[in-house]
């Protein structure tokens, strides 16, 4: 019976965050995001992941306080985004030491965790095109689905790894589509300054 309410709670939470990405109202995103991080933890809990539920609970309480950070403090951003990412490593390992028996899935999410957060961080320091930071988030996104869907396998919420899969696989295909739509440019480029050339001569 706990296995079915955590799987529940665990699908409700998964579709309440993959429906953020089709709104765009910010506040409405973010409520859909925090209400599956609680549901998700509940769920988490109930299976005793405990490492999972310190990656939840700081991207909720993570979100809440960059909710309050104004869209041009790029700085600040990065130093909260930073903070919760100490706090949501540290605080993983040792509930997954303490409550967990150490077990080595139970790094997982915190692996998910610190990858993804690399890849976003990069994107947000460096300055680059639109769409070589979006194929940097979806190869974070690749690892984050793969660390994740399988830790979803171990504590038998199947609807992590079901999301996670969908995920993985858009990601990929987005990776293919930016990729062919950056050389296409490219040739264009190239065949616009081969034509100033020849004009030029």
């Amino acid at each position: 019976m706990i296995l079915i309410i955590a799987n529940i709670l665990s699908l409700m939470g998964n579709t309440l965050f993959t429906s953020s990405a089709l709104l765009k109202n910010k506040k409405k995103i973010l409520v859909f995001q925090n209400s599956n991080y609680i549901l998700s933890t509940i769920a988490e809990i109930l299976q005793k992941a405990y490492s999972a539920t310190m990656q939840e609970m700081t991207a909720f309480f993570r979100n809440i306080v960059l909710l309050f950070v104004k869209e041009d403090k790029k700085k600040t951003k990065l130093v909260v985004s930073l903070i919760f990412l100490f706090i949501a490593v540290v605080g993983g390992v040792l509930l997954n030491i303490f409550l967990s028996d150490n077990v080595w899935y139970g790094y997982l999410p915190i692996c998910a965790t610190i990858i993804y957060s690399t890849f976003v961080i990069i994107t947000f320091v460096k300055t680059m095109d639109d769409k070589i930071a979006e194929i940097l988030i979806k190869i974070g996104l690749i690892f984050n689905s793969i660390f994740w869907l399988t830790y979803g396998f171990f504590v038998m919420l199947y609807p992590v790894i079901i999301f996670n899969c969908i995920t993985l696989v858009l990601s990929i295909v987005t990776i293919v589509i930016r990729t062919k739509e950056i050389k296409k440019e490219k040739r264009e480029k190239l065949e616009q300054t081969q034509k100033e050339l020849e004009i030029g001569i």
